[in-house]
C-alpha cells in the first residue's frame, strides 16, 4: 500500500541534498509481522542492508516455499538491495513477483532507489519506463523520481530529454529542487553547450515553487559546459560570479579550467591558475597538478615537468601513484636512468606505492638507456611485489639486451616470460631477430624467423624489412627476394624500406638490371619510390662509370616528382669523374647550387677528381681552394687527389706545396697527411731526378709513422742509383727490408740494378750481399711495421679506396 503524506514528510524519504533519506524501501502501512514471521525477516533484511544477497534470496526461497509468506517489507528490501548492487534484472524480477503476491506495493523510495540504479548504470529506457510504471503500481512520483530519471538523461547526455522532464515534472505539479536543475545543467555541460547551461542556471531564480539559489555544483556545471565549448574567458566569468554570489569555488571550479588549458597546450597560462587558487583561497589538489603534469609528460619538457612537480612538493601537496608515473615517463622518453632512479627512491621514501605502470615506465627507462641490468632488477623487483609483468614490460626488458647485443641474456627473459605463463607476441620474437641480426648471426635470426611462424603470429611489416635487410647486406638476394615474395602471399605489405633494402643490395653488386627490375616492381606495388631508391640506381651507374645512365635516373627522378639530394648529386658527379668529364661535373655542381642544397666535402672530392682525371690542375686546384672559402674544410682525399694529379703532371714542387701546407696544420679537415700523400710526392721527386727531395719527404714520413709503399723505396732507390750515390740507394734498398716489405729483384730500384751498378765499380762483395738479400722481410719485421702503421691504416684504406673507386667508397 501506498504511505499517506503525512506519514513521509519530504525530509524523510524524498530528498535531502538528492539524496535518499532514511526512510526504508518499503511500505509503513504493511501488516505487522507475527513472531513466527520474525526469523526469517529478520536474516533476509539484515543480509540485505549488508550486501549479502545471495543469504537474503536463500531466506526470500525459504519463506515462499515453507512460510511464513513474505511481506511487503521483504519484497522492498529485495528490490531495493538488487538495485544498489547494479543488478536491475533480478530487481525487476522482484518487483514483478510483488505484482504478482497482490499483497501490495512498493514505496516511492524502492522505486527511486530502482530508477537511480538504471541512471547510474546507463540505461535511461529501463529508467523512463519504472518512473511510468510508479501510477501503475499506485506509487506516486516525487521529486525524487523525477530526479532520478533527470540524472539518467544527463548521463546518456540527452540534453533534450532532461529538459522534457523538468517540465514534465512541473506539468505534473511537482515542484524542481536544485537537484533537478543541477542534473539539467550537467547535462547541458556533457553536452558541451554553454549557452543552454547558462538559461537553466538563470531560470532556477524564476522557478515556478519559488526562486532556488544555485549551489557550488551547479555554477560548476555551467563552468564544465564553458571550458568543454573551449570559452575559458566564459568560465572565468562565472567563477567570479560564484566569488559574487557568496558562494566559495572549489578545487573543481579551477581545476576544470586547468584541465582545458592544458590539454589545449595553453601551459603558462594553466600554471598561472594555480596560482589564482592559491589567491582565492583554495588549495590545488593532487588532481589539479596531475593534469598540467599530463602534458608536459606526453610533450616531453622535462624541465616544466620536474618544476610543476617541485613546487607541488613545496606546496606540500603529496604526489601519488598517477604524478609519479607521469614524471617517470618524461625521464623513460629520454632514457634518462639517473633520474628514474631517484624518482623510485622518493616513491619509497613518501610511502607512495609503485603500480604496474610505475614499473613498466621505469622499465622502458633503463631499456632505452642500455642499462640492462637495471631494467632486469626492476622487473625482479615487480615480481617480489607481486605485480604481474604484462609483455610490454617484458618486451621492453629483452629489447634492451637485443640493443646490448646479448641474444643468450634476451633469450633467457623470454623463457621466463613462458614461465609467468605469459606468451610471447610479434614484438618479442622480432627483438630475437634483430639481435641475431646485429650480430650477423643470420642463421639464429632465420631459426626465430620460423619460430615466430610456427607460433600462428603475424610478422609485422617491420619484421620482414629486417629480414629483407640483412639478407641483402649478406648478399644473399635469393633469400631477400624469396622473403618478399612471401610478404605478398600473406598480404603484409611491403614499404619502401623494404623495396630499398633490395635495391640498395643489388645496386652495390654493380647489379643495374635487377635494381631497376625491383624499382619497377616497387612502384607497381603503389609503394613510393623516395630518394634513397632513385640514388642508389645513381650511384650503380657511377660505379659502373656509366654517366649516361647515371644521368638518366635523375632526368627519372625529377619526372617522378622526388627531389634529388645531396647524395644523388655526390654520386653523378662522381660518375662524371670516373668518366674524366670534368666539365659534365661542373654543370651538375652548379645544378646543385641552384636548388639550394649545400655542396659537401664528397662533393667536392668528386668535383677535384673529375678535373684531375680531366688533366686540368688548375681547376683542380681551383676547387680545393674554392671548398674552403665556402666553409667546407678539405679533408685528406681532397689534398691526395690534387698531390696525385702534380705528381701526374711531373710537377712535384706544386705537389710538395700542398704537402707542406697538410702538415703546416693549416688544414682544419686533416690531422696529418696520409701515406698516399707521401708517396706521391716521393715518387714525383724520385721520376723528376730530384734523389734528395725524394729522400728527404719518405725520411719526413717515416719519422711521422707513415707506413710509405715499396714504390716509394725502390723509387728512391732508383733516383740514387741513376746520380750513381751508391751508400744512399743502398741504405734505401735494405731500410725498404726494414719497414716491412718484399725487395724485389728487378727493375730500376731493385736489388739487381744496385748489385751491377756496386759491380761496376769493383765493389763485388757488396754486390754479392745484395743478391743474397731475401725477398721478404722477416716474419718480425713484418709484424713490427704492421704494428707501426695501424694508427694510420684508417686514413690510408679510406684514401686507396677512394682512389680505386673514384671517391665512390666515401660517397
Amino acid at each position: 500500500t501506498r504511505p499517506s503524506k503525512a506519514k513521509v514528510p519530504l525530509t524523510s524519504g524524498a530528498a535531502v541534498g538528492g539524496k535518499v533519506a532514511s526512510q526504508q524501501p518499503w511500505s509503513d502501512s504493511a501488516p505487522e509481522a507475527t513472531p513466527s514471521d520474525l526469523g526469517l525477516s529478520t536474516r533476509l533484511q539484515a543480509a540485505a542492508k549488508a550486501g549479502d544477497l545471495p543469504t537474503a534470496e536463500a531466506a526470500m526461497r525459504e519463506m515462499l516455499q515453507a512460510g511464513p509468506k513474505p511481506s511487503v517489507v521483504c519484497y522492498g528490501v529485495l528490490v531495493a538491495a538488487h538495485a544498489k548492487a547494479g543488478n536491475l534484472v533480478a530487481a525487476e524480477k522482484w518487483l514483478a513477483a510483488l505484482q504478482q503476491a497482490g499483497i501490495g506495493s512498493p514505496n516511492a523510495i524502492c522505486m527511486n532507489i530502482v530508477i537511480s540504479a538504471c541512471a547510474k548504470s546507463g540505461d535511461l529506457e529501463k529508467a523512463e519506463a519504472f518512473l511510468a510504471k510508479m501510477p501503475e503500481l499506485g506509487v506516486e512520483r516525487d521529486v525524487m523520481s523525477y530526479n532520478a530519471v533527470i540524472d539518467a538523461c544527463a548521463r546518456a547526455g540527452d540534453v533534450e530529454k532532461a529538459e522534457a522532464w523538468l517540465s514534465r515534472m512541473r506539468d505534473d505539479g511537482v515542484a524542481p529542487n536544485v537537484v533537478s536543475f543541477s542534473s539539467v545543467l550537467h547535462a547541458c555541460a556533457k553536452a558541451s553547450d554553454a549557452s543552454r547551461a547558462e538559461h537553466w542556471l538563470f531560470a532556477m531564480t524564476d522557478s515556478p515553487g519559488g526562486p532556488l539559489e544555485p549551489n557550488t555544483i551547479c555554477y560548476n556545471a555551467v563552468i564544465h559546459a564553458c571550458c568543454k565549448a573551449g570559452d575559458v574567458e566564459r568560465a572565468a566569468y562565472w567563477i567570479d560570479q560564484m566569488t559574487a554570489h557568496g558562494i566559495r569555488p572549489t578545487v573543481n571550479s579551477f581545476s576544470t579550467i586547468i584541465d582545458r588549458l592544458a590539454r589545449t597546450g595553453d601551459m603558462a597560462t594553466a600554471e598561472g591558475w594555480l596560482d589564482r587558487m592559491a589567491q582565492a583561497g583554495v588549495e590545488a589538489d593532487v588532481v589539479s597538478y596531475n593534469m598540467i603534469l599530463c602534458n608536459y609528460s606526453k610533450s616531453g619538457e622535462p624541465e616544466h615537468a620536474f618544476s610543476v612537480f617541485q613546487r607541488m612538493l613545496e606546496r606540500g601537496v603529496t604526489p601519488n601513484t598517477v604524478s609519479f608515473n607521469l614524471v617517470l615517463n618524461v625521464h623513460a622518453r629520454t632514457g634518462d636512468s639517473a633520474g628514474t632512479r631517484q624518482r623510485l627512491q622518493d616513491m619509497r621514501r613518501l610511502g607512495v606505492e609503485a603500480d604496474r605502470v610505475t614499473y613498466s615506465t621505469a622499465i622502458k627507462a633503463f631499456a632505452k638507456h642500455g642499462d640492462v641490468r637495471g631494467a632486469e632488477a626492476l622487473l625482479r623487483e615487480m615480481h617480489s611485489s607481486r605485480i604481474q609483468p604484462d609483455v610490454q614490460v617484458f618486451n621492453a626488458v629483452i629489447g634492451a639486451c637485443a640493443r646490448a647485443k646479448d641474444p643468450e641474456r634476451a633469450e633467457k627473459w623470454l623463457q621466463q616470460m613462458a614461465k609467468d605463463g605469459l606468451e610471447a607476441d610479434a614484438s618479442s620474437y622480432h627483438a630475437m631477430i634483430e639481435v641475431c641480426a646485429q650480430i650477423g648471426d643470420f642463421q639464429r635470426a632465420e631459426q626465430w624467423f620460423q619460430k615466430l611462424d610456427k607460433a600462428g603470429l603475424q610478422a609485422s611489416a617491420s619484421t620482414y624489412n629486417l629480414m629483407v635487410s640483412t639478407c641483402a647486406k649478406m648478399g644473399d638476394m635469393h633469400r631477400a627476394e624469396h622473403l618478399l615474395s612471401k610478404m605478398e602471399a600473406v598480404q603484409v605489405e611491403a614499404t619502401g624500406t623494404t623495396y630499398n633494402s633490395l635495391i640498395s643490395a643489388c645496386a652495390k653488386r654493380g647489379d643495374i638490371s635487377r635494381s631497376e627490375r625491383w624499382l619497377n616492381r616497387m612502384t607497381a606495388s603503389g609503394a613510393h619510390a623516395d630518394v634513397a631508391s632513385y640514388s642508389a640506381l645513381v650511384h650503380a651507374c657511377a660505379k659502373a662509370s656509366d654517366l649516361p645512365g647515371a644521368e638518366g635516373w635523375v632526368r627519372k627522378m625529377e619526372e617522378a616528382r622526388v627531389e634529388p639530394n645531396v647524395v644523388t648529386y655526390n654520386s653523378v658527379i662522381n660518375a662524371c669523374a670516373r668518366c674524366g668529364d670534368a666539365a659534365k661535373a661542373e654543370v651538375w655542381f652548379q645544378k646543385m647550387l641552384s636548388q639550394g642544397i649545400t655542396p659537401a666535402v664528397l662533393t667536392y672530392n668528386s668535383l677535384i677528381n673529375a678535373c684531375a682525371k680531366g688533366g686540368d690542375l688548375a681547376k683542380a686546384e681551383h676547387w680545393l681552394r674554392s671548398m674552403s672559402e665556402q666553409g667546407v674544410l678539405p679533408d685528406d682525399v681532397s689534398f691526395s687527389t690534387v698531390i696525385h694529379a702534380c705528381g701526374q703532371k711531373q710537377d712535384p714542387q706544386r705537389a710538395e706545396q700542398w704537402l707542406e701546407r697538410m702538415c703546416s696544420g693549416k688544414s682544419a679537415g686533416v690531422e696529418k697527411p696520409s701515406a698516399f700523400c707521401y708517396n706521391s710526392v716521393t715518387q714525383a721527386w724520385a721520376r723528376a731526378g730530384a734523389a734528395g727531395r725524394a729522400a728527404h719527404w719518405l725520411n719526413f714520413a717515416l719519422r711521422d709513422n707513415v707506413e710509405c709503399s715499396a714504390a716509394s723505396f725502390s723509387a728512391v732507390v732508383a733516383a740514387f742509383v741513376r746520380r750513381s750515390n751508391l751508400p744512399e740507394a743502398e741504405k734505401w734498398l735494405r731500410g725498404m727490408l726494414d719497414a716491412g716489405h718484399p725487395v724485389p729483384r728487378s727493375g730500376s730500384g731493385g736489388s739487381e740494378a744496385l748489385a751491377s751498378a756496386w759491380q761496376h765499380k769493383g765493389e763485388h762483395a757488396r754486390a754479392a750481399a745484395l743478391r743474397s738479400l731475401p725477398v721478404e722481410a722477416p716474419a718480425a719485421t713484418r709484424e713490427r711495421s704492421w704494428r707501426t702503421s695501424a694508427s694510420a691504416s684508417a686514413g690510408r684504406s679510406g684514401a686507396a679506396s677512394w682512389r680505386q673507386d673514384g671517391g665512390s667508397s666515401r660517397a
